[in-house]
């Protein structure tokens, strides 16, 4: 199967209230042929205040973002949507993508009423570089040279990684140069370290890696926390009755008998808890899974001898009360945490109806005359929302005169707040980190946060006229 390894630049890294700026991408065959790229920049959307210190980063300018011969955020989220489609099917693969860029590329896709789901269904599958390499780093060490932070500390960070492994990074934090750099370090797993890359590769899809923890009765999994390597022995535990790419896994380390008896709300505390006896493995998201003989010595439970190894595991497996009540307590641990009230939010709160989803379609292809009946069609109030959202965006004289005030008003309100605790940037926040920018930095950095200021200063005189 063919792969497309991508990346974004971003406003921040909100992966709800920040956007997409730049998109970029390499489709290769599976041999890591590069067969065809594609690039494409967008203007800021109207509700989002981009961060300093991202745009400090980047290097994009305020005139950049606003650019009236680039295409509007929606206008590019279509192109890019129509373009992973056109490449379908493949395995999609980005550089911490499952953490950030699948997770702004899907707000994104949800924002302008397409559908979100595209890198895992129809024949696709997903996957982070990232990931995989910390699945290299933690069981074959050495094969790729990790740089050191400051503090001494190993790092990941593409922009380090790369180059410490002899890839030309000249233009890094742009989104063609980081998918370059990626496809680089990909290469080097592939040719270095086989078996890991395989596997890793075969747990792009939810249906293999929950093949793999029904097939094995003991496994080594693996994950990155705050910089530090874990890794334990463990086995399958249960699954989520409503959502199977949510599985749990039990660390061999702990005696099985000391939990058998907990009821499902004492299982959900454990699940919440630390120590983590028992451990959540999303399918659907590429865990660092390996066969039980990769693993090594300071792995957890291999101190075990191989006969308590499998009397554990067994013990496990066959009890089938205990993966109920564990299965039952990975699907009722959230449910006591209060819905959101912002739209951005409610993004996995229930699949659009079959009628929505002919009216989103519809919606892509009609001009805004059209798409205004349309958003007024749709059941789900979350998605008339986000249409009217967007025709406000793109052809605002299109709607009544009070809808338009009404929209004006909630513009202005949102940006201008002064209130601390709204989830996403206001242009207060962002004044305040851009004035502690242009205390800390000089030459064409200075000059830039000068220039990212005065953008921010005229919005919220804009603003404050509407």
């Amino acid at each position: 199967m063919a792969f497309v390894f991508y990346d974004t630049e971003t406003t921040g890294t909100d992966t709800a209230f920040d956007q997409i700026v730049q998109f970029g991408a390499i489709r290769t065959d599976d041999d890591l042929n590069e067969l065809d790229r594609y690039e494409i920049r967008c203007r800021l959307a109207p509700h989002i205040v981009p961060a300093p210190g991202a745009l400090k980063v980047t290097q994009v300018t305020p005139s950049m973002l606003t650019d009236p011969s680039l295409p509007s955020h929606f206008e590019a989220m279509q192109l890019i949507h129509a373009k992973m489609k056109e490449w379908s099917p493949a395995i999609f693969l980005g550089y911490n993508s499952i953490s950030f860029d699948e997770n702004l590329m899907r707000q994104a896709f949800y924002q302008t009423l397409q559908p979100i789901y595209l890198t895992n269904t129809g024949g696709n599958a997903r996957g982070d570089v990232m990931r995989m390499l910390h699945a290299t780093n933690i069981f074959v060490p050495n094969v790729v040279a990790v740089p050191l932070k400051d503090d001494g500390k190993p790092t990941f960070k593409l922009d380090m990684l790369a180059p410490a492994n002899g890839f030309a990074h000249q233009d890094a934090h742009e989104a063609i140069a980081d998918v370059e750099a990626t496809i680089y370090m990909s290469q080097l797993m592939r040719d270095r370290v086989p078996e890991i890359w395989l596997t890793m590769i075969d747990h792009a899809s939810k249906q293999n890696t929950i093949r793999f923890i029904e097939e094995n009765d003991v496994f080594a999994m693996a994950d990155v926390y705050f910089g530090r390597s874990y890794s334990w022995l463990v086995t399958s535990c249960g699954s989520n009755p409503g959502y199977n790419a949510e599985n749990a896994a039990f660390d061999l380390s702990f005696s099985p008998d000391d939990y058998f008896d907990l009821s499902v709300e004492e299982l959900i505390g454990l699940l919440k808890g630390s120590p983590k006896p028992i451990r959540v493995i999303r399918a659907n998201s590429q865990p660092i899974l390996m066969p039980e003989a990769m693993a090594l010595e300071e792995t957890n439970g291999t101190d075990l001898s191989s006969g308590e190894i499998r009397r554990r595991a067994d013990q496990i497996r066959s009890n089938e009360d205990f993966h109920a009540r564990v299965g039952q307590a990975l699907a009722n641990r959230y449910e006591d945490e209060e819905p959101s009230p912002y739209v951005e939010k409610k993004i996995y709160d229930g699949f659009p109806s079959n009628s929505d989803e002919t009216i989103m379609a519809k919606f892509q292809t009609a001009d805004w005359q059209d798409r205004l009946e349309l958003g007024k069609q749709l059941g789900d109030a979350r998605l008339r929302d986000l249409a009217r959202r967007q025709i406000y965006f793109e052809q605002p004289e299109l709607l009544s005169d009070t809808v338009r005030q009404e929209l004006d008003a909630w513009l202005s309100d949102r940006l201008l707040t002064a209130d601390p605790d709204v989830p996403w940037r206001t242009i207060p926040e962002a004044l305040e980190e851009v004035d502690e920018l242009l205390n800390s930095t000089e030459g064409e950095e200075h000059t830039l946060m000068v220039a990212v200021k005065e953008y921010i200063l005229e919005l919220a005189d804009k603003l404050a006229i509407n």
